[in-house]
C-alpha cells in the first residue's frame, strides 16, 4: 500500500504544476486540508540548504517547542516541518488517505 507521502511525492514528480496549489494536490489524493491551514510543498534541490525559521512569539521571547519534524520514507526521504497544532491535522490527513486507499484496494 502507498502512503500519503509516497503518493504526494509521485504526484509532484509526475506533475510539477501541483506545487502551485498543494491543497488541490491533496484533494486529488482524496485528502481534505483543514480550513485555515496552508501547505508549502517543495521539491528539494541538491544545491540548496533549507532553513525554516520558527515564528516569533508575540512578546519576542522564545516560547517552547514551536516546530516538529516528521521524517517519512518516500523516495529518498520526505520531511514534514510543522507546528504542534498542525501535527494533529497531519495525522488526520494520513488517516483520510489510508481510508481512501483502503477502499480502493477492496
Amino acid at each position: 500500500m502507498t502512503d500519503l507521502e509516497q503518493a504526494l511525492t509521485a504526484l509532484a514528480w509526475g506533475d510539477p504544476a501541483v506545487l502551485q496549489d498543494p491543497a488541490a494536490a491533496m484533494s486529488r489524493l482524496g485528502v481534505d486540508v483543514p480550513d485555515g491551514m496552508r501547505l508549502d510543498v517543495r521539491v528539494q534541490r541538491r544545491d540548496t540548504l533549507y532553513l525554516v525559521i520558527p515564528p516569533a512569539s508575540p512578546d519576542g521571547e522564545p516560547g517552547g517547542v514551536v516546530n516538529q519534524m516528521d521524517l517519512w520514507r518516500s523516495g529518498d526521504q520526505f520531511v514534514w516541518i510543522l507546528s504542534q497544532d498542525a501535527k494533529l491535522a497531519l495525522l488526520s490527513m494520513r488517516e483520510q488517505f489510508r481510508g481512501r486507499t483502503g477502499q480502493d484496494e477492496q
